[in-house]
């Protein structure tokens, strides 16, 4: 490979670094080189240098298609701080900034531009895009691309188009997950030449992490415990936007610094949440699956997921943004002490794909053959109540037409309407002595939910009113007495949300049963993968982990806990699991006491069964009363 010490020179002007970490120069060279280049690196391996860097180094403009806008503006942000002209065009702009953004792109104001890959679809785009002097293009994210990766966007299909635009201008596709059906993908949609195109990809291996999975019943008190031994920053990822409010009022109640990070806060709030976080002035952060993407913090020591990932890719790029520094730092999967194994809650059947797609077509009065390109509302709950659809069957519903193409959906689809007391119960019953009419509805509200008083709880008005045996409007009314009297907090259902359809309305809604199939069956696939992860008890979690990504490790890890429990007692897995086993064969029928279950081993050491005695009740398959150990009722090896 040739030396061009003006990489380091500009690796140092900007970046302050004295050298690459590895693979980042070969994958630079190839893109200043003008070769079509796919980079594989994980997360925190420095993706984003291997296109910025180039950036500076070669003449024009270039152009980067990232899935979002948080994502994006993090990214500008940095580089503006950092001396290095960029902009990122989203739909916080309107058109009058837009045009005239692209107006100073032409004229070579910005050294890369940050864009959707919905954007790069529309017509202005398109057409400023043939004068503009593009060095290469770069595609962030890139397993989006592929119907197989764990977050396909359809629009991501089109930027391969732009090659009839600029056929000279070449491409670098950048992910941290890919699997090799999803990196087949990536070349054929990109148009890369065979064997014409460079292929860097680095080993998912991070000898500094630790993989952890913990069984508990109480996962808040174990977060407390996790978080005094651990020191450091770290970040606690949950499903729901309810969860993450609860955990992080359960820590600063324990006196650790927290914040909660979702969706449903105003772009000021998390940016402000954000920056604490990097600051080092909040520890925690709880947080959904969006937060950390792009997020350049290396120090952070933990990553707790408090519920079960939505699959290998999201666990693997989550949990890596632990410990970018290089240091030691942990990855702790928290799970109940038997996993749920249902793996179909999520995917809607073809006859409900179909009625729901129906629905829609109806709802927004979609003649046959048009609607191709329409934006439409939709009022979630009131839609499901019409249309009898199980709100959140309608939204997986809508995440699949979103995949099968059909059509797309904006960022705030999710927000359900919501209610939580706000008063005491003792002040709840004082009020609704004084207010025979909200009585009846409050009654209503503590028959059908549960946890009013601890978090918010999505409201199902039509069932309600079916109880209740009034209207909607009834109900309405009584929720804006109870605000106005600050009884609850309400969160109304979000306006604008909205639809856009991809394809016009067939004269009959079909679909690819064999393309369906595939796809239910790899998000099953995905489901069931990290569901044996987390029950493996005898295997290195690292081997497992990567293993999904067609890599295979030489040797064990020696850090995950699996591991560790091995290296302790100096045993091996197949005599880890035939102690464990026999354990349990001596104490599931009678209570027994230490010195009871060591005098049954005559060929282990002492130290061996007190270290898988030790690890089976961390894991709850034992429990310990007094001084006598008994197996816990239906727990199984």
């Amino acid at each position: 490979m040739e030396y061009n010490p003006m990489l380091e020179g500009l690796l140092k002007q900007y970046w302050g670094f004295n050298s690459f970490r590895p693979l980042q120069r070969e994958i630079i060279v190839s893109v200043i080189r003008g070769d079509d280049t796919l980079a594989l690196l994980p997360t925190g391996g420095g993706k984003s240098l291997c296109y910025q860097l180039p950036a500076m180094a070669k003449e024009g403009v270039c152009i980067v298609f990232s899935p979002l806008i948080a994502l994006m503006k993090d990214q500008v942000d940095n580089l503006n701080k950092r001396g290095i002209p960029a902009l990122a065009l989203h739909s916080g702009l309107d058109r009058m900034e837009i045009e005239t953004e692209l107006q100073n792109t032409l004229y070579g104001k910005y050294k890369l531009v940050y864009l959707s890959p919905e954007r790069a679809a529309t017509k202005v785009f398109r057409s400023y895009l043939k004068n503009f002097n593009v060095s290469f293009f770069v595609v962030d994210e890139a397993h989006c691309i592929s119907q197989w990766g764990h977050q396909f966007r359809p629009e991501y299909l089109q930027i391969g188009e732009l090659r009839q635009i600029l056929p000279n201008t070449n491409f670098i596709a950048v992910t941290a997950t890919a699997t090799i059906q999803v990196k087949k993908d990536i070349i054929k949609y990109l148009s890369f030449k065979p064997g014409k195109y460079n292929e860097f990809s680095k080993s998912f291996v991070r000898d500094n992490l630790s993989y952890l999975v913990l069984r508990e019943s109480n996962k808040l008190k174990r977060l407390i415990k996790i978080l005094g031994k651990l020191k450091g920053t770290g970040i606690i990822y949950a499903n729901t936007r309810r969860q993450c409010e609860n955990i992080s009022q359960f820590l600063v109640e324990n006196q650790i610094s927290a914040a909660f990070y979702h969706g449903g806060l105003s772009n000021e709030i998390r940016s402000k949440i954000q920056n604490d976080w990097i600051s080092n002035r909040t520890r925690i952060v709880v947080c959904t699956n969006a937060f950390g993407m792009g997020i350049d913090k290396p120090d952070v020591r933990v990553v707790i997921h408090y519920e079960m990932p939505q699959g290998p890719e999201a666990y693997y790029q989550e949990a890596g943004r632990a410990g970018r520094d290089g240091l030691a730092a942990y990855c702790i999967l928290l799970t109940e002490p038997e996993p749920d194994k249902n793996l179909w809650t999520s995917i809607p059947t073809i006859d409900q794909l179909e009625h729901t797609l129906k629905a829609l077509y109806n709802h927004h009065e979609i003649a046959f053959t048009a609607g191709k390109g329409e934006t439409c509302s939709l009022e979630l709950m009131s839609f499901a109540a019409n249309f009898n659809i199980p709100p959140r069957t309608l939204i997986n519903s809508l995440e699949l037409l979103h995949t099968l193409g059909y059509l797309k959906l904006n960022q705030s689809v999710f927000q359900l309407p919501k209610i939580k007391f706000v008063v005491k119960q003792e002040e709840l019953y004082r009020y609704q002595v004084q207010h025979q009419v909200q009585d009846q509805f409050i009654k209503l509200l503590l028959r059908s939910y549960g946890g009013l008083f601890d978090h918010y709880t999505t409201l199902q008005f039509k069932e309600l009113a079916a109880r209740q045996r009034c209207s909607v409007r009834d109900l309405e009314k009584q929720i804006e007495t109870l605000q106005k009297d600050s009884i609850i907090e309400y969160i109304p259902e979000s306006k604008g949300n909205s639809i856009t359809y991809l394809l016009p309305r067939p004269t009959k809604v079909s679909f690819n049963k064999q393309l369906y199939i595939e796809l239910r069956d790899q998000e099953a696939y995905r489901k069931q993968y990290i569901c044996d992860y987390t029950l493996n008890t005898k295997s290195c979690r690292e081997k497992i982990l990567l293993r999904y990504f067609g890599e295979q490790m030489d040797k064990s890890c020696g850090h995950c806990d699996i591991c560790r429990l091995l290296n302790k007692a100096e045993i091996t897995d197949y005599s880890l699991i035939r102690i464990a086993n026999d354990i349990r064969d001596l104490v599931v029928d009678k209570d027994l006491e230490l010195y009871a279950i060591l005098a049954f081993f005559r060929t282990f050491e002492e130290h061996q069964i007190t270290a898988v005695i030790k690890w089976l009740l961390d894991n709850e398959y034992l429990t310990k009363t007094n001084q006598t150990y008994s197996w816990t009722k239906g727990r199984k090896l």
